[in-house]
């Protein structure tokens, strides 16, 4: 039995869920990073290290924004059932 996948299926919701955690870990890993070569090199706060630093969070949380207007979306489907 093939799995499917479409945009008002549990299964779906639960692979973008997996995926932005998934994404999310990344992103994360590549802010600590960002912040650790600044510190290793002692670096000032000046507006490239804090651009770098936001930059870092800015497509996990359009990611985030993304799935919460597709479950909001989703409740007023099935309210509107």
């Amino acid at each position: 039995m093939i799995a499917k996948f479409d945009a008002f299926s549990g299964d779906a919701v639960t692979f973008s869920t997996v995926a932005l955690v998934a994404y999310s870990l990344i992103a994360l890993v590549f802010l600590h990073n960002t912040f650790q070569e600044g510190h290793v090199r002692e670096r000032a706060w000046d507006w490239e290290r804090v651009a770098g630093l936001a930059l870092c969070l800015a497509w996990p949380l359009i990611l985030l924004g993304i799935v919460v207007l597709a479950r909001l979306g989703r409740v007023r489907i099935d309210e509107a059932r």
